[in-house]
């Protein structure tokens, strides 16, 4: 179990930044779940957006927890998928001039 969450994790990380999420919604697409799991992701996801929210005023890592709930919606949203890939594309190049 914990050697396929490497591997995906893998792909994820090695995919150019700008198209990480997009590729994962695809392949998403490519290999269809069941509504049953698709439910409790999304449920999940909700929770964490709820948790996120209220870490925003609270004490906590409301933007991390904002983020974490954002990548299971992107499997489900090519809308989604797209803000995020643009915000790991601006991040990553922010960072790239920062070490440079």
């Amino acid at each position: 179990m914990f050697e396929g969450l490497q591997r995906h994790w893998r792909a994820f990380r090695d995919a150019p930044a700008g198209t990480r999420f997009q590729r994962r919604y695809r392949r998403r697409l490519e290999h269809p779940s069941g509504w049953l799991r698709k439910v409790l992701v999304m449920l999940a996801a909700a929770g964490l957006v709820v948790l996120g929210l209220a870490m925003l005023v609270l004490p906590g890592p409301g933007l991390l927890a904002l983020l974490v709930a954002a990548a299971p919606i992107a499997e489900e949203s090519l809308l989604v998928a797209r803000l995020l890939d643009r915000i790991d594309f601006a991040i990553s190049r922010r960072l790239a001039k920062r070490t440079s």
